[in-house]
């Protein structure tokens, strides 16, 4: 593999609706119970409107848009033995990503995603097999034999003692997007994962809530961790590069904007192709940005780009 993930694997089920008649805040993320699923689904019925069953969780999105764009990927990580895990596992293998270390156990992790009139979001979670996936289930050599290892938030204590453990212990360049979940827990917890970080894929907001600083300041801060690259994404303002060497603003691609789901994902996609194609840093940050821009044209992944497109990208970059 060129790249492996590691991270969360959730079946997303996507809404419109107006979060105000919900009660709900736009931009939060939190675990809800599985009582909670049967009700906010029973609201759902009577005032939102349904768009997509789609796969989902960070990690699984990014090497699905490799995978689409005809990067060697595979994926890490746990499902339930239910028609929601053979869901997943068979979008995912359509994409040509190598699903072979994915173990199964309990039920699916399930994702309410909530699409407001703006297209602010607001996402219910309920971990499932997430929140059990230990460092005995990892295979290290598997792990290994890629180029990256691609992290992205876990919910629950063990699989992110997990991840400490793979960061400590593995010879592939890390790329770590920690997501809402883990910028929650402090620069302090975090810590292991960033010394051993070859690229970080942050928001702005997430720098801002490990660091405590604005995302500029809170990048050079992160920087002195060991971290080769920082690629800040800023939604409509775009994204920022950090390394010790280069310093960039990157502006965004307009699009019609129909779903920001996994955005972010897609963006770290075309950043790594990139970096594997040997692209400077500042044409991995416009591969970033094209590709993400293409994500947010339709409902879940279903606007992915593909190999095709990527080559086509390329060649005009050339």
């Amino acid at each position: 593999m060129d790249i492996v993930g590691l991270g969360a694997l959730n079946v997303d089920l996507i809404y419109e609706v107006d979060l105000t008649l919900l009660g709900l805040e736009p931009g939060k993320e939190r675990v809800g119970s599985f009582e909670e699923f049967k009700d906010l689904l029973g609201s759902l019925k009577r005032k939102g409107k349904p768009r997509m069953r789609s796969g989902g969780g960070s990690a699984a999105n990014t090497v699905y848009a490799l995978g689409k764009m005809g990067i060697s990927s595979g994926l890490v990580g746990k499902v339930g033995q239910d028609e929601e895990g053979d869901f997943l596992l068979q979008d995912l293998q359509e994409a040509g990503v190598d699903t072979s270390r994915v173990t199964r156990n309990k039920r699916t992790g399930l994702c309410i995603v909530l699409l407001g009139r703006k297209r602010d979001r607001s996402i219910l979670i309920l971990p499932g097999a997430n929140d059990s996936l230990s460092y005995p289930e990892i295979d290290l050599d598997y792990v290994n034999k890629a180029e990256f290892l691609h992290m992205s938030s876990f919910l629950g204590k063990i699989p992110f003692r997990m991840q400490k453990e793979v960061a400590a212990r593995t010879g592939a360049k890390i790329s770590f997007d920690p997501g809402e979940p883990h910028a929650i827990r402090g620069i302090k917890e975090l810590a292991p994962i960033f010394k051993r970080c070859f690229i970080l894929f942050p928001s702005g907001r997430e720098i801002e809530t490990i660091t405590g600083k604005n995302y500029k300041e809170g990048a050079g801060e992160l920087l002195e961790y060991g971290i080769k690259i920082i690629a800040c994404t800023l939604g409509e303002e775009g994204s920022y590069i950090l390394s010790r060497d280069v310093e960039l603003e990157i502006p965004p691609f307009k699009t019609e904007v129909v779903d920001t789901t996994g955005a972010g994902d897609v963006y770290a996609a075309g950043f790594l192709a990139g970096l594997l194609k040997g692209l400077s840093l500042i044409r991995c940050a416009i591969l970033a940005s094209k590709t993400a821009s293409l994500s947010v044209a339709g409902y879940g992944r279903s606007s992915y780009p593909d190999a095709r497109l990527l080559r086509w990208i390329l060649q005009k970059e050339n």
